[in-house]
């Protein structure tokens, strides 16, 4: 199954495929504090997602943050740290914890996936510019194959050097844009679902 957005050369993987697994990025209570994501349908289509993986066979990654700042909301321990409710993890599926914004620097990820044959991740989660993208790129480098799931990451926003705001909307399809084709195939929720 290939997208529009990407490259004919990057798939898109289901649920059912034992080789692909879905990662969920940053998905914690701290985001509630950042502004208007850009996504107003993020928690629906990531339960949606979730709840389709779930049926599969396919592997599951919840990546977290805990930040080493002093005061973050995302120290551990913090509620901040806490995943929200729409992304749960359930007993059996891995969480990962990661202290920068590649989920591949000082974990285990990159082992764990090819101990369990994993060869295509599809990505979804907050933000599609900082965490997302960076974990993607990496990916990417590392020679695995990846979709981000569009409508199932968000953006907030962000005011430029200029002093000038940036929308959440806008950094988000700018952050897709970098990605398409030469990193990872473009998708949506929709795409994912219809193919289980």
């Amino acid at each position: 199954m290939t997208t529009r957005y990407g490259s004919a050369s990057l798939r898109l993987c289901d649920a059912r495929d034992e080789s692909a697994a879905l990662m969920i990025i940053d998905m914690q209570r701290a985001i509630d504090g950042w502004g208007e994501p850009s996504n107003p349908h993020l928690e629906d289509n990531l339960a949606e997602l979730l709840a389709c993986w779930r049926g599969g066979s396919g592997h599951i990654v919840h990546v977290r943050h805990f930040s080493r700042s002093p005061g973050s909301q995302r120290r551990a321990g913090q509620p901040g740290a806490e995943f929200k409710a729409c992304v749960t993890p359930a007993q059996g599926e891995r969480v990962l914890t990661k202290y920068v914004d590649s989920a591949f620097v000082g974990t285990d990820l990159e082992a764990w996936l090819r101990r369990h044959g994993v060869g295509h991740l599809v990505v979804a989660g907050v933000t599609t510019g900082h965490a997302v993208a960076t974990t993607v790129r990496h990916g990417a480098c590392l020679g695995f194959s990846l979709s981000v799931v569009a409508d199932a990451c968000a953006c907030f926003p962000l005011d430029n050097l200029a002093g000038q705001a940036w929308s959440g909307e806008a950094l988000h399809q700018a952050s897709l844009a970098l990605l398409s084709g030469r990193y990872a195939a473009i998708t949506s929720t929709h795409e994912v679902v219809q193919h289980f």
